[in-house]
């Protein structure tokens, strides 16, 4: 199964303190572990950097040292022109949303993991939080 991970959630495995950091950092375990692959857009891994390091003003060495471990389990895919363009026609109003749905579409991914729930009225793609994907991937 490929696995689509929104900023958000990367942001979850980064920050011990946000909500989602335990479900998310299993997420990417079990991706580790070769049970899901998991996909990230470049998109996600720069916003995530402005936000770990500028609004958070978190390390940004930190940020690096945690990507470089992250990079050798997931699969980085650039947003395209196409998915670009998708964004373009899309009724989404959050243009980088509606990219990173474009990619998600293009990378040909299973599922979408975000902790937006709003993203479930815009796309055929099924999307989980965090919580409700590790609630699916350990039902199985």
């Amino acid at each position: 199964m490929k696995v689509f991970l929104d900023t958000n959630v990367l942001l979850d495995v980064l920050m011990e303190s946000r909500e989602h950091h335990v479900d998310s950092a299993t997420i990417l375990r079990v991706a580790e572990k070769g049970v899901v692959q998991a996909v990230l857009s470049t998109q996600s891994i720069i916003d995530a950097a402005y936000v770990f390091s500028q609004k958070e003003k978190l390390p940004i060495g930190r940020f690096k040292n945690a990507i470089k471990l992250i990079l050798g389990i997931v699969t980085v895919t650039s947003i395209s022109e196409n998915s670009i363009k998708t964004a373009i026609r899309s009724v989404i109003a959050d243009f980088e949303d509606a990219a990173q749905i474009g990619c998600a579409g293009e990378a040909e991914c299973d599922v979408i993991i975000s902790s937006d729930k709003k993203w479930k009225q815009y796309t055929d793609i099924p999307i989980y939080t965090p919580k409700e994907f590790c609630e699916f991937i350990f039902e199985e």
